[in-house]
């Protein structure tokens, strides 16, 4: 399998853009309670979001580890 350099950078781009925007997600149902000691993770609107983000994003990591072993191997 041989990528070209534009195709690697656009994928770990959508690998980074998935995680920023689950940080973001995250941050603002962790920050948005303040100043209580309130979290609001158990609220649907932040925890359905999270899940999906969450699981595509270790699918993500996990491919673009596959795919960094097999670029490593066709370069040898």
């Amino acid at each position: 399998m041989q990528l070209t350099d534009k195709q690697v950078s656009n994928f770990l781009f959508a690998t980074q853009g998935v995680g920023a925007i689950f940080v973001g997600i995250f941050l603002t149902a962790y920050l948005g309670g303040l100043p209580s000691t309130n979290v609001l993770h158990n609220e649907a609107a932040f925890r359905i979001p999270l899940t999906l983000l969450g699981v595509v994003l270790l699918v993500l990591i996990l491919a673009t580890v596959i795919v960094s072993g097999f670029q490593r191997k066709n370069n040898q």
